[in-house]
C-alpha cells in the first residue's frame, strides 16, 4: 500500500503501450461489489480468493498492479513468478506511511475494529508489521527497485529500463 503501484503501473503500460490492470478494481468488477464490501461481509479470506482468481486469469503482455497481499498466498507468488516478471517497487516506511496518511481512500487493513482510520502512529506500526510479515516475499520478485523520493514518471522509466534489460 501507498508504494505507487497503481500510478506507476499506468504510467509504465503507457510507455510499453499495453493495457494496464489494477487488481483490486478486476477483483471487484468479478465480485460485483467494492473490497470494503467483500471484507465486511464476507472476510479476508474470501477476498483472498476472488483475488487468486483474477491473477490468475490476467491478459499477456499487460502490466498490473497487484495488491500488497497478493502474493502472501504462496500459490499466488509461484503463479506470478513462473507467468510474469515481477517488480517490486520497495518504498521507505516514513514515505508510505506519509503517503498513506495524505490518501482518503479506504484501506480495509488500515482500519480499527470500528472501522475508523488509524491515526499517524498507529499506521506506522501497522505498515512497519506488514513489511516485517511480507517483505521476504516480496524480495522474490525478478527486480527490486527502491522509489523512496522517486515520481511517478521517473518509478515507470526506471521499471521500463529494468523489464527491457530483463533478458541481460
Amino acid at each position: 500500500m501507498g508504494s505507487g503501484k497503481s500510478v506507476t503501473g499506468e504510467k509504465l503500460a503507457a510507455l510499453l503501450s499495453v493495457e494496464f490492470i489494477d487488481l483490486d478494481e478486476r477483483v471487484t468488477h468479478l465480485a460485483g461489489r467494492s473490497i470494503e464490501e467483500i471484507f465486511s461481509t464476507q472476510g479476508e479470506n474470501v477476498f483472498r480468493k476472488l483475488e487468486s482468481k483474477a491473477l490468475t486469469s490476467l491478459p499477456d503482455h499487460s502490466v498490473c498492479a497487484l495488491g500488497g497481499g497478493t502474493l502472501m498466498r504462496s500459490e499466488n507468488l509461484a503463479w506470478a513468478l513462473k507467468e510474469s516478471w515481477l517488480i517490486y517497487l520497495r518504498v521507505g516506511v516514513k514515505e508510505l506511511v506519509r503517503r498513506l496518511h495524505a490518501d482518503q481512500a479506504i484501506r480495509p487493513l488500515l482500519l480499527d475494529s470500528n472501522g475508523a482510520r488509524l491515526s499517524i502512529e498507529q499506521m506506522e506500526i501497522k505498515v512497519r508489521n506488514l513489511l516485517r510479515q511480507r517483505e521476504s516475499i516480496y524480495h522474490q520478485a525478478h527486480k527490486v527497485l527502491d522509489m523512496t523520493g522517486v515520481t511517478p514518471e521517473l518509478a515507470a522509466a526506471k521499471c521500463r529500463e529494468a523489464y527491457l534489460s530483463r533478458n541481460d
